[in-house]
């Protein structure tokens, strides 16, 4: 029955009325008539009130997830969003799309389509320019003003995807209740005329360009035959351009930054070149941190062998710098004797070059008194070596800091005995020269974790 008063349909409410109790020394509550309704009924419930509900949705596993497959579904089972981005390239967009329901996290989905659609579509934007990445910004959303907006911004396409996946679960029960879940994301490039403006002042008066000029137009000229031939990007492009250093102190245009001390490698044809096939057997190369371990090594072990022939050559030569021992005349006193002796004398200074030992400092160290152990038997001789690795972390100090202060004194100072201090003092650079480039960078946390010692 339909109350005309108030439009309210009663007929879907059960009602039960129980006769008033006359023993009762009061009157009853309207509508209610001191007995227990037989049926109870409930009002649907309202949004907010879904809103409590504890369980978050969840992604959809990518090895379930099919492309062509719908979704939208309600009640939904997935977090469903949707995710619009574009490409900017000297703050013009040149590319936009969108891509719907995804339900897969965004770091996967980032993998295996949207990044290589994205290359893809910088690739025929760009026009043979070359280009740089200037960041990349991300805004994660909903439609409820309720709820702000999470924005990130990154130097490069190296996202971290943790935050965005993150705030979608938080949102995730809104899905149910009709609300709207978007990502949008703008990848940023500037085209890179540096070579331009370095190679243009290298043209003489007559304006002939210089061969380094002539040689990378021909490496571009290669580069858009193999891109136009293959039907996707060049690997050495691809290369070329993460590895490229901005870095105005940097002689070499192409370095790799060591993650842990921020030192610059030159990369040479033959290093740019594993890096190449390390990405054509399907490697990661989004940023420096990428770079294969085999790479690193050889890296250090050649900067490693370059300071050791610059301290030979350094130690090589006389103060006076000539190849040839100088020669000191002491005349005598005439009533002594009028001869004259010439004596030759050769002083060996210490060396003005820095020694620079790659990798983690504090690693370094250990591993240098490891060596120093393996020189004795007596476990007294091991324990002292120790101790003034001991005192060596203690007071903050490294192999660089010791070789260059050359006092034994201050470890003496510390309990060490004489001449475990004059030895720990005066093999540095031996190690560094001879033994440290044996040992891989790789295996230094390995060690560190395998020896109980320290």
């Amino acid at each position: 029955m339909t109350n005309s008063v108030f439009g309210v349909d009663t007929t879907s409410q059960a009602q039960t009325f129980v006769p008033w109790n006359e023993s009762l020394d009061y009157a009853p509550t309207p509508g209610h008539f001191g007995g227990t309704p037989s049926t109870q009924y409930s009002v649907s419930p309202s949004p907010h009130r879904i809103l409590q509900e504890p369980d978050q949705l969840c992604f959809l596993p990518l090895a379930e997830w099919d492309e062509e497959g719908e979704y939208e579904e309600d009640p939904p089972r997935y977090i469903c969003y949707t995710i619009s981005w574009k490409i900017v390239l000297n703050r013009k967009t040149v590319c936009r799309d969108t891509e719907q329901d995804l339900v897969v996290r965004p770091s996967d989905y980032w993998t295996k389509a949207l990044k290589p659609k994205m290359e893809s579509s910088l690739h025929v934007k760009r026009r043979n320019q070359r280009v740089r990445s200037a960041g990349t910004a991300i805004e994660v959303s909903v439609n409820d003003r309720s709820q702000s907006k999470l924005e990130k911004d990154y130097t490069s396409t190296n996202i971290d995807w943790a935050p965005v996946e993150r705030q979608l679960r938080r949102w995730s029960n809104l899905l149910r209740i009709g609300k709207k879940l978007r990502v949008i994301i703008s990848f940023n490039y500037e085209r890179d005329d540096s070579d331009d403006v370095t190679m243009g002042r290298r043209v003489d008066k007559r304006s002939r360009v210089s061969a380094t000029r002539r040689m990378l137009t021909e490496r571009d000229a290669q580069l858009d035959a193999e891109e136009n031939s293959t039907g996707r990007p060049s690997d050495w492009r691809f290369v070329y351009e993460r590895m490229r250093c901005e870095a105005r102190s940097c002689q070499s245009s192409w370095c790799w930054e060591d993650p842990s001390d921020k030192q610059h490698y030159k990369l040479k044809s033959s290093h740019l070149a594993r890096l190449v096939e390390h990405v054509k057997d399907g490697g990661t190369l989004e940023g420096h941190d990428d770079v294969p371990g085999d790479i690193r090594r050889d890296l250090y072990l050649e900067n490693r062998n370059r300071a050791d022939r610059r301290y030979k050559k350094a130690n090589s030569l006389p103060e006076t710098g000539v190849p040839y021992p100088p020669i000191s005349i002491n005349v005598l006193p005439a009533q002594t004797s009028n001869a004259s002796v010439a004596t030759s004398s050769l002083k060996h200074p210490a060396s003005s070059e820095r020694l620079v030992v790659p990798g983690p400092r504090d690693i370094a160290v250990r591993d240098y008194c490891r060596w120093l152990e393996s020189k004795v038997t007596d476990e007294t001789y091991k324990a002292d070596f120790r101790k003034a690795c001991e005192v060596t972390l203690a007071h903050h100090l490294d192999l660089e800091l010791v070789s260059e202060d050359q006092d034994p004194e201050f470890f003496i100072e510390q309990g060490v005995k004489r001449g475990t201090a004059r030895r720990f003092v005066r093999d540095i650079r031996e190690w560094v020269a001879h033994v440290g480039t044996d040992v891989p960078h790789e295996e230094y946390h390995q060690d560190r974790v395998e020896d109980s010692c320290y």
